[in-house]
């Protein structure tokens, strides 16, 4: 099931301001953040480092990056969560 406004967003890590809407968005849903994932490690691999962003309405928030097919940096859930404003544990 997909979550309501939510996209995945794979793109470049080195995108200037203004371009936003350029990447390849997937599905707010499991299998969508899945297919992200993978295909920020394989264009990786390919050439130029790449993140995945999470779009919700107006709110962007990067929480993968990819260099050379390795995942060089991932948002922890603390850092999501505190982000959002949540403080509950767990």
């Amino acid at each position: 099931m997909a979550t309501a406004g939510k996209t995945y967003i794979v793109e470049d890590a080195e995108q200037g301001a203004g371009t936003e809407g350029l990447g390849t968005p997937f599905p707010g849903t499991l299998q969508g953040l899945l297919d992200a994932l993978d295909a920020a490690r394989y264009r990786s691999a390919a050439g130029m480092p790449k993140v995945v962003v999470i779009v919700e309405r107006k709110r962007r928030q990067v929480i993968r990056r990819y260099e050379g097919g390795q995942e060089v940096w991932s948002a922890s859930r603390a850092e999501i969560r505190s982000e959002h404003g949540d403080r509950s544990p767990g």
